[in-house]
């Protein structure tokens, strides 16, 4: 019986030999450090150990203000705008002046200062309009700190709670990790969802309020005998393999594998703790293999 063993990557092609089963083990393997050739860069090996893996579900969600970091911005007095200092998008300090405000009743120029520092959100009136106690001239926020307002399907309403850990993917890629700060304990009758929000601090543009992210949330988690990392899973002739790494080298094995979160796959069946397995670099291996020809469970007793 022959198997198929991958000896290592050599300038990114896996190399491949079939070894007779009766002398596995044997000078046909030939051992990396014989073969005078460095292991590819990319190619990763780790210890398969246990540890908690999580089936996490998607929920919408949207960047919005904080609103306990946000002012609005009204006259001391009614009367008419004579001079905006400011305009949206302008930072500004607390005592910074905003506006100009002829009294209504005195006639006498007041100014209008920023409560407090951050980005000039709205401005809502312009020079010559009259405004009352109640007129909002500006809102500003600190953008540094925004709310992420996730809402929960009510099937899931029993998971979300407070300091629940969330994983947030904006729309470019980018991600992030937040925990559940408010959870509300009603179903909005409109969208039928529950909403659950996020304190997100120094996010960046990236989380900028207006944007509509994806929040993913564990809705189930196991504690695995077995885990691996996600990219060391692949799918082959219908198969789930894991390469596998020991002293005749690196060939696939199938695997039977159980809840996955975005990290790491539960493997129940087809590898033990302890054993070495390709963390990254497992596709390009696959690929190789399958361009090949050679049949990866050549002498397995498939």
């Amino acid at each position: 019986m022959k198997r198929i063993v991958l000896l290592m990557l050599i300038s990114g092609t896996v190399v491949l030999a079939q070894v007779d089963d009766d002398h596995a083990g044997h000078d046909h393997a030939m051992p990396a450090e014989e073969a005078g050739h460095e292991e590819h860069e990319s190619l990763e090996v780790e210890v398969a150990e246990g540890g908690l893996v999580s089936r996490m579900a998607s929920f919408p969600a949207e960047i919005q203000m904080n609103r306990d970091r946000a002012a609005a911005v009204s006259p001391k007095y009614a009367g008419t705008v004579r001079e905006l200092h400011a305009q949206i998008g302008d930072t500004v300090k607390a005592g910074d002046l905003l506006a100009t405000i002829e009294s209504r009743d005195t006639l006498v120029n007041y100014a209008v200062k920023a409560p407090v520092t951050g980005t000039v959100v709205v401005r809502g009136r312009s020079v010559g309009e009259p405004v009352s106690e109640e007129s909002v001239l500006f809102e500003i926020a600190d953008l540094s700190s925004v709310w992420v307002e996730i809402y929960i399907f009510p099937q899931y309403r029993h998971v979300a709670e407070k300091r629940q850990e969330v994983h947030l993917i904006a729309p470019d890629g980018d991600e992030i990790e937040a925990l559940v700060d408010y959870v509300s304990p009603l179903i909005d009758p409109v969208k039928r969802t529950m909403k659950a929000r996020c304190v997100l601090n120094g996010a960046g543009d990236d989380f900028s309020p207006g944007m509509f992210v994806r929040a993913l949330i564990a809705v189930e988690s196991v504690q695995a005998t077995v885990r691996v990392e996600k990219d060391a899973v692949q799918m082959m002739n219908g198969e789930t393999i894991v390469f596998i790494q020991d002293e005749h080298g690196t060939e696939p094995r199938d695997v039977q594998t159980g809840l996955s979160d975005g990290t790491y796959v539960e493997i129940k069946t087809g590898l033990e703790a302890g054993e070495k397995y390709v963390a990254h670099g497992a596709f390009a291996m696959k690929a190789e293999l399958v361009t090949s020809g050679l049949d990866p469970h050549a002498g397995h007793g498939h």
